[in-house]
Formats: structure tokens, sequence, C-alpha cells
């Protein structure tokens, strides 16, 4: 059987189009979201609120979808 390298492992070359295409569509889900300046001082503000109520640091991510 045929193998091609992968960073994360080797794959058969028929699962290779299916890794190719995974790896786009989570590379296109993984785009954050430009926020200006004063949407990013709300998000900040939110978080320490939240890390206040619950006592442990919360770290939000803003993602365009």
């Amino acid at each position: 059987m045929l193998h091609v390298q992968s960073s994360v492992t080797e794959l058969p070359e028929s699962c290779k189009s299916a890794a190719d295409r995974m790896t786009q569509v989570l590379a296109e889900e993984d785009r954050y979201s430009d926020l200006n300046e004063h949407c990013r001082r709300k998000l900040t503000a939110l978080e320490e609120e939240l890390s206040r109520e619950l006592k442990e640091r919360v770290a939000l991510v803003a993602y365009r979808i």
C-alpha cells in the first residue's frame, strides 16, 4: 500500500484527500474575529467579571462564523 508522509502521521493515499479537506475546514473555522479596540475592551472586561465570579481565570475568544 502506498503511504504519504503527513506532519501528524503516515496516511494511505486513499485517506490523503479526506485529511486535506479536513485541514481546509479546520483552517476556515479557525479565523478569529477582527475586533476593534472598543470591542476588545468589552471582551476583556467580561473576562475579568467572570473571573471574579468564578474565582478562576477565564479567557473568551471571538471567532468569525
